[in-house]
This record gives structure tokens, sequence and C-alpha cells, in this order.
């Protein structure tokens, strides 16, 4: 009897010591499973929110650090071609972000030096295909004369390369820059435009005076690209240089200074940038467009006439096209323009 007794109880033993160890089982996977649920739960936050912040920072460097190589590429060759100093200038240009070590690639831009006007100019001066032209047009004319301005004025039309830099941001909004007729632009696709280095356009206005002072910047060279994780140098080589003026051009029979009018057409891309800043800096000067200040703006694109006020839907269809913007200003007294002529190339060096 007492032998029975002991089995069950060494049995029963036996039962409740397996059953601690089913418990301390059940336990150690419980709180396995509670480990990866706050591990993927927190990996998933790195992922979604964290690396997402991380790349936007680093593409938003990436995209100020372009906009700064342009912006001393543009005061380099200002200063060749207003000081006649070195010949040849160099800037580097990052065209890859930082990344984010097994989680995201760095983002890479695009350099890229393009052709202004492949098809050329009519003979009357307008490019052969408005929409696919980057040029400009400068003149001074005589407005009691028809046509040309000989004998006195001024007049010069050149197609002009230029360097147009693509970021394609994943995380920050792909942006596009333009260094094309002596300034630098923005624009952001199907969103808005801005000029983030303005060309050398002063207008200023005082009693019985009215200046102008522009400039006509021709690039030179081949086309070319570069794509790739790293830097890129692009090298600027002054050709040649020199300052054009009214002064002489228009006299009266007693030599007399008189007043004439100025022209000065851009084929671009960026047309909201561009026509702001016109309009901006022209009526701080004049006042509002019209007749009764003397200046207006002109905007012609490839489907023909835009009227101003510009729409965000103007902005938006001109994205990917060139528009032509004519500035005119009557009763001119005096006007004087930079015009030079300079090579843009991409060098050997670079990481």
């Amino acid at each position: 009897m007492g032998e029975r007794v002991r089995a069950r109880a060494r049995s029963g033993f036996r039962h409740a010591r397996r059953f601690r160890r089913s418990r301390r089982g059940v336990v150690a996977v419980i709180g396995t499973l509670l480990s990866l649920l706050v591990f993927f739960a927190l990996f998933g936050v790195f992922l979604t929110q964290y690396v997402p912040l991380w790349m936007t920072q680093n593409e938003s460097q990436l995209s100020n650090g372009l906009v700064e190589s342009l912006a001393l590429l543009k005061s380099g060759v200002d200063d060749q071609y207003l000081l006649g100093g070195i010949p040849s200038y160099s800037v580097p240009f990052t065209v890859s972000s930082q990344s984010v070590p097994l989680f995201a690639q760095p983002t890479v831009a695009t350099l890229a030096y393009l052709a202004g006007c492949p098809s050329g100019f009519l003979s009357g001066g307008t490019p052969d295909e408005i929409g696919s032209c980057a040029y400009e047009s400068l003149a001074y004319t005589d407005p009691t004369i028809a046509g040309d301005p000989a004998p006195h004025g001024y007049g010069e039309t050149a197609a002009s390369n230029f360097l147009e830099v693509s970021v394609p941001n994943r995380y920050y909004p792909p942006v596009v820059y333009y260094f094309l007729n002596d300034a630098v632009v923005g624009e952001v696709s199907g969103s808005h435009q801005w000029t983030a280095v303005p060309p050398p356009l002063n207008v200023s206005k005082t009693p019985g005076n009215l200046s102008v002072q522009t400039s006509q910047l021709v690039l030179l060279g081949n086309a070319s690209s570069f794509t790739s994780i790293g830097s890129k140098d692009v090298t600027s080589h002054l050709l040649s240089h020199s300052v054009i003026s009214s002064e002489g051009r228009f006299l009266t029979a007693t030599n007399t200074p008189r007043t004439f009018k100025l022209t000065l057409t851009v084929g671009v891309f960026g047309l909201c940038a561009w026509y702001n800043y016109f309009e901006n800096t022209t009526a701080a000067a004049l006042g509002a467009a019209g007749a009764t200040n003397g200046w207006w703006l002109n905007l012609t694109g490839a489907s023909g006439t835009v009227t101003p006020p510009l729409t965000q839907a103007d902005c938006v269809a001109g994205a990917s096209s060139t528009f032509d913007v004519k500035l005119t200003i009557l009763k001119v007294n005096y006007a004087s323009s930079f015009v030079a002529e300079d090579v843009l190339s991409f060098n050997a060096g670079g990481l």
C-alpha cells in the first residue's frame, strides 16, 4: 500500500515538473516573439521615418551644393569678361549625394552641356524653331529707322550653349538648374521656377536720364554630359570680351544725344523665372509695363504668343521647352552691354 502511494507521489511529482518546464518554454517563445516584434517595429520606423529624413537632408545638401557651384561658375565667368582676368577658371561640381549604408543608394545628378540652337536662325534673326533654341539678341535702334540698327545702332543675335544640371531626387523634389544667358535659374517640374542667380540687367531712371545695363554672354564648345558618383570640374575659358555702349550713336544734327530704343530678347528655359525677373527689375525703375511708361514684355513659345500675367499652368506647360522673352524699353538715354564669348568644358579631373 505504501509503495503505491509513493509511486503515485513520484508520478505526480514528475507530471508537475514537466508542467513547469512547459511553462518555461512558452515564456521563452513569447519573449522571443515580443523581442522580434519590437525589433521589426523599430526597424520599420527606421526605414519609413529615419531613412527618408536622412536622404532628404542628403539630397537637399546635394541640390544646394550644385547651386553654389553654378553661382561660383557664373561669378568666375563674369569676372573674366568684366576684368579681363585669368583666361581659364575651374569649379568642381559634386554630382552625387551621401547615402545611407545598406538602405539607400546615393542620388546621382547629371551635368549636361548642350547646344543652344541646333536648327539655326532665319534671315530675320529669329530662331528657326521657337521652343528649342537658347539664344540672346540685343539691339539699340533708332526709332525713326525701320529694320536693322544701321547706320548708328547696334544689333547682334547669337545662339548660346547652356549648362543643364538635372537632379532626380527621390526624397526631395526633383529639380533642374540652367546656366544660360549669364543667369542661373531653377525649375521644379510641375511646380515653380525661380531665378537662383539673376542676369546683370540694371534699369535706372533719374530726372532726364534713363540708363540700361545688360550683358550678352555666348557659351561655346562641344556638347558633353557626365553622370557618375563623385565630382567633376567645369572649366570656363574666355575667348573674347568687349563693352558696347550707345555713346555717340544717336545724335541730332547739332550732335546732341537723343533717345533710342533698346530691345533685349532671350530664348530661355524657365519662362516664369525670366519673365518675373525682367518685369520686377524694370517695373521697379519705370513703373508698370505699357505704353504709358514706355516699356513692355512679349512672350512667344512653340504654340504662339503667351499673354501676361502668367499663370501656374503657363509655367508648368513651358517647363520642357524654351520661350522667347522680349524686353523693349523706349526713350533710353544711355545703354552699355558687356559682350563676351566663353568656352565651357568638363575637365578630366574629379573623383
